[in-house]
């Protein structure tokens, strides 16, 4: 199977579909390689788990999924205990930070321990940044800069970003909703995908994100397609949610139905992040610095008339930042 073939029987079966009879050991675990790719292994052993009675996944098949599952749940334990510590060492210090992504999003997930699990993401106010870091200190905790602003330091294994935007955006202040409220949830899921999908790549886990965050959301579509609007981000919008009906949820309301061939194709490229695109997971595990950047800033320009065509408004600021970060 390619790469396109093989993420739409993986989106079919997540979707509830049965797999083909004629799957072969081969096929699944191709199938699982797939699933691996786009951080999904979860969610395809969720699926397995509905399919028939008398339906049976080879056995090499089944005992890689199920090792693969509990490497998932594992890594979630280690992320959820992290975030614990660090969040009492935040608040007891008067702080309120903000989770991002994570396990705010992982609460939407059918079961929200096979949601698999990168790093843990933190919003600060800018004003009480350097209380945070102040606050860090005292706990014998020091951060290391990072090229996009943020801050992040190693707790009990886990990777802990500190983040003074919430919005990956360049617009004005009052247009942005209110931190803490669905609509700034949205936007900002929403803007973390394009951005990577005008840089490296992105994978179908962030895409599922924002999909379970789409359909629990409270409030009224008309106006939420609208405040994308005034964001700039009408034609993304469109895309986004158009490639979330089509592969993921059917029902899912759209402020414009467009084609989604745009976004699946980046998705089937490089799954997760990029990584598993042409020879980028080679080039971060066994190369150093400057030939990964290079490649990080080759890709940033071949995606250049995505960008033009779904950000038109932010493309520049998008790029000269990705720049920025990628020549630090």
């Amino acid at each position: 199977m390619t790469s396109e073939e093989s993420l739409r029987l993986l989106l079919q079966i997540l979707r509830g579909e049965l797999p083909p009879p004629d799957l072969d050991e081969e096929d699944w675990m191709e199938l699982l390689r797939t699933a691996g790719h786009q951080t999904v292994i979860g969610l395809l052993y969720k699926a397995a788990e509905g399919f028939p009675e008398g339906f049976r996944l080879p056995d090499r098949v089944l005992f890689t999924l199920l090792a693969k599952v509990r490497k998932t749940v594992r890594r979630n334990q280690e992320l959820s205990q992290a975030q614990k510590e660090v969040l009492e060492i935040l608040r007891s210090g008067g702080l309120d930070p903000i989770v991002m992504k994570g396990s705010t999003c992982a609460a939407r997930y059918p079961s929200p321990e096979l949601r698999t699990g990168g790093d843990i993401d933190l919003y600060i106010r800018e004003t009480d940044f350097e209380r945070a870091l102040e606050v860090l200190r005292a706990s014998g905790i020091e951060c290391s800069p990072k090229p996009d602003t943020s801050l992040a330091f190693m707790l009990s294994g886990c990777e802990v970003e500190l983040h003074r935007r919430y919005f990956d955006l360049h617009v004005r202040q009052a247009i942005l909703p209110p931190v803490g409220t669905p609509e700034a949830e949205l936007l900002m899921l929403s803007s973390h995908i394009l951005k990577h999908a005008c840089g490296v790549g992105v994978g179908l886990r962030q895409i599922i994100d924002f999909a379970f965050a789409y359909k629990a959301y409270p409030g009224d579509y008309q106006r939420l397609h609208e405040l994308f609007r005034q964001c700039g981000l009408s034609r993304w919008d469109a895309l986004l949610v158009s490639f979330v009906k089509d592969f993921i949820d059917p029902g899912t309301v759209v402020p414009e139905k467009v084609d989604s061939a745009d976004l699946f194709r980046i998705v089937a490229r490089g799954g997760n992040f990029g990584h598993f695109r042409d020879s980028r997971l080679d080039s971060i595990q066994k190369h150093g610095t400057f030939r990964r950047k290079m490649d990080t800033l080759r890709r940033i320009l071949s995606n250049l008339h995505f960008s033009l065509r779904y950000a038109p408004r932010e493309v520049f600021p998008f790029i000269a930042g990705l720049f920025q970060e990628n020549l630090h």
